[in-house]
């Protein structure tokens, strides 16, 4: 479990987003400490993945304000946030399928480039260093994430969980702070969603990773969590251990239509 006495990592303080007359969230607050994995739920429609893309810059709030290492977001454009420290997965996988996987997961570490257009025109001795540092990393990543003997393999040959794999061990390339995920365990059958659980586990643990996850699949959700916080029609209704919040009334409400 995370240190509680450390300052969180990730702040949201009464984040509110319309479009035109839909409020899509309302004063949502909520805080994730350093270390922890925290599910993200709601029925459809809740705000889940709107609150994401306000994490990712891609949305902007109108009222209130998200702190990274006590930092405001608001300080940063979109393209800055993944060398800020904080890396994404999308619900609809996003590689290049004709790339094979060491490539694409490459890809994932030059938000951390230092060298420029002209340096790799000239193939300058910086280049050269750089791209062997790459190349190391990438290697690891693939080795955490079990994807060895597919390494030099197209992405399109790959089964969706394994192209799963592909996709986080590109997000992880950018060496994150915090990793969002979202909907990580959609498509994947049970033997995978139990693998996820396993390998989420051991990314946070071995890169010391901080981990928040859009997710549906509930049992995934409450057996990875540290903390879990619940959203319907844009407000959170539930804030707490993954048993608080699956016992909490309103949750039970917005997902079954009755009380507790």
């Amino acid at each position: 479990m995370p240190d509680a006495d450390a300052r969180p990592l990730l702040e949201v303080k009464g984040v509110t987003v319309r479009f035109g007359g839909i409020t899509a969230l309302d004063g949502i607050t909520f805080s994730i400490s350093r270390g922890a994995i925290t599910g993200l739920i709601g029925p459809n429609g809740a705000g889940k993945t709107t609150l994401f893309n306000c994490l990712s810059r891609l949305y902007q709030f109108s009222d209130g304000e998200i702190l990274f290492e006590g930092q405001p977001l608001r300080a940063h454009p979109a393209h800055a946030i993944a060398a800020l420290g904080i890396g994404r997965t999308f619900q609809n996988l996003a590689l290049f399928r004709t790339m094979s996987v060491r490539d694409n997961v490459m890809l994932g570490g030059h938000c951390r480039s230092g060298t420029g257009f002209l340096g790799n025109a000239l193939r300058l001795p910086s280049v050269r260093r750089e791209e062997r540092m790459l190349g190391e990393q990438a290697a690891r990543m693939i080795d955490l994430l079990d994807l060895g003997e597919v390494a030099h393999r197209p992405v399109s040959d790959l089964s969706f969980g394994t192209a799963k794999r592909v996709e986080f061990a590109r997000a992880l390339m950018s060496r994150p702070k915090l990793l969002l995920l979202d909907e990580p365990a959609g498509g994947l059958n049970h033997e995978e969603v139990d693998g996820l659980r396993l390998l989420l586990r051991r990314i946070q643990s071995e890169l010391s990773l901080t981990i928040l996850l859009v997710e549906h699949h509930m049992n995934l959700v409450m057996r990875v969590s540290d903390q879990v916080v619940a959203l319907d029609f844009g407000r959170k209704i539930a804030d707490g251990t993954p048993a608080q919040v699956q016992a909490h009334p309103d949750v039970v409400r917005a997902y079954l239509g009755v009380e507790a």
